[in-house]
């Protein structure tokens, strides 16, 4: 029972942690770009793109000291739990010194690369050599998040995560107003992130008192162990490093800083709503290996089926308003400078998000059932794709053009090749997945997305307070729309189920 109770602590502690990170955001971007402006914010995104680069370092050794972690402290096997904790903590000390050595190349290199402003050059060679520590630190620290998440102590995880960025949003704003620039966040980073390792490593051996570290614990065939678990999962990785992370690097590259931040701004947006399906999508893998391993083919098709239904019901009202409204969002949120251009980015990026939302879900199970080999090296091609694409866009058309080089990649592989491919592998008709779980919440979501372009179109909105009464008076076409296409699953399933739990609180009152 208290294991449960972790882990429903631990599944809100995400969302917690995840709706934090969305409001620092929300706030935090148009303040950045006020007082730094669209030249010198440009420059931020791009030492940032960088940064996120050198995460990968990681070579998915996180998620891999998880799983055995999590598999010797069932057994009470602490000596193997040490052995994987040190191992794992002494490869990524030694890929910390390598994101040292990127750092410092990629310092050099960045004002060769891309368009930065020569009165910016110091700074961002100063910024990307700390985020390049900070990458290096929070590798080696990082070991302790995924013990920690080994144990189903979630909620400590997220909690350290909650702290983080509330401290680097207050430090930020504090940097910024005494005039210390991108240099100053840098720092900023750098220093929450030395805290929130530490806060993980001290939570950790207060959580496992039995695990025991020590470098002459380093295990070659822990080693092996590791590389053959996570190498796929080190490919698709990348791929999706290089599908969300390379448009600003492209951006600045054949473009501007400045121009960075337009497309930034927009990004931004679609980044948001992606971390709400993802977090929302984030238990179907270890879910589709619970199936299988049961060899419950049943559970796998409704596992595909209800999983994808529920991310288009969670992410339409988002995407929809989006796209039908995202020109004025952007007039409100960040200034009428940025509303054309990257309200343009944002439609175009969120045709590829729709799409998405048919192969999230297959994506996890694919994952789940340990045929995610072809979907690595989809991922892969898509990130390659994407980045051709863009480049060559980008001369063309500009700003837009790097969003249609993301979105065109992502509607092929999205649409026509994860859905067939783990329809085929669950034996569920593909005829019976489009319409069940794709065209039904569609048809769900028109009365509300008539309801948003009635009010683009005829309720004039001058500050974000209007803005959002706007969508609370559309949102009931919503529920109106899912109650009217999903009426027999709420009668069938939700309704017994609100009655029994009524009939049960009545019963303990009395």
């Amino acid at each position: 029972m208290a294991s449960l109770r972790r882990v429903v602590s631990g599944v809100f502690g995400n969302w917690a942690a995840m709706a934090t990170s969305l409001l620092v955001g929300f706030f935090l971007a148009p303040f950045l770009v006020s007082r730094l402006g669209s030249e010198e914010y440009g420059v931020w995104v791009i030492v940032g793109s960088l940064a996120s680069y050198m995460g990968l370092l990681d070579f998915g050794l996180r998620s891999a000291v998880t799983r055995f972690v999590a598999r010797d402290f069932v057994r009470g096997d602490h000596e193997d739990s040490a052995r994987v904790v040190s191992t794992a903590l002494a490869s990524r000390m030694i890929f910390g010194l390598l994101a040292l050595v990127i750092a410092g190349n990629a310092a050099w290199l960045a004002p060769r690369l891309m368009h930065l402003p020569t009165a910016t050059v110091s700074a961002a060679r100063i910024a990307i050599a700390l985020l390049g520590i900070n990458v290096a630190v929070s590798l080696s620290l990082g070991v302790f998040g995924g013990v920690l998440t080994a144990l189903h102590r979630f909620d400590l995880v997220a909690g350290v995560t909650i702290g983080q960025s509330i401290v680097r949003a207050v430090s930020a704003v504090l940097v910024v107003l005494g005039g210390f620039g991108i240099v100053g966040l840098a720092t900023t980073e750098l220093t929450t992130g030395v805290l929130a390792g530490c806060a993980q490593l001290l939570l950790c051996r207060k959580e496992y008192r039995h695990l025991r570290i020590s470098f002459r614990l380093v295990d070659r065939e822990i080693l092996r162990q590791f590389w053959n678990y996570s190498s796929w999962i080190v490919v698709i990785q990348v791929g999706q490093q290089m599908i969300y992370f390379t448009d600003n690097l492209v951006v600045g590259a054949v473009l501007s800083a400045t121009a960075v931040t337009f497309y930034a701004i927009g990004g931004s947006l679609t980044n948001y709503v992606r971390g709400i399906v993802s977090a929302l999508t984030s238990t179907f893998s270890p879910l589709a290996s619970s199936l299988e391993a049961a060899g419950d083919r049943h559970g796998l098709r409704q596992l595909l089926i209800e999983g994808t239904r529920m991310t288009f019901v969670i992410g339409l009202p988002i995407q929809i308003a989006l796209f039908l409204r995202g020109h004025t969002f952007i007039r409100v949120w960040m200034g009428p400078r940025y509303a054309l251009t990257s309200g343009t980015v944002v439609m175009v990026l969120l045709t590829a998000l729709f799409a998405r939302n048919a192969s999230h879900t297959a994506g996890g199970v694919m994952i789940g059932i340990a045929k995610h080999r072809i979907g690595a090296i989809w991922t892969i091609a898509e990130g390659i794709a994407n980045f051709a694409l863009s480049v060559f866009l980008a001369r063309r058309i500009g700003v837009v053009g790097v969003a249609w080089g993301t979105a065109i990649p992502s509607l092929f592989f999205s649409l026509f090749l994860r859905p067939q491919y783990v329809c085929r592998l669950v034996d569920l008709p593909l005829r019976t997945f489009v319409w069940q779980s794709c065209l039904r919440p569609t048809l769900a979501a028109l009365p509300y997305a008539a309801a948003c372009y009635a009010c683009e179109r005829w309720w004039t909105v001058e500050h974000m307070s209007s803005f959002l009464l706007q969508i609370a008076v559309a949102l009931p076409m919503y529920a109106t729309g899912v109650a009217l296409v999903f009426r027999r699953e709420i009668q069938s399933t939700v309704l017994p189920r609100l009655r029994r739990r009524f009939l049960a609180a009545s019963a303990v009152q009395n």
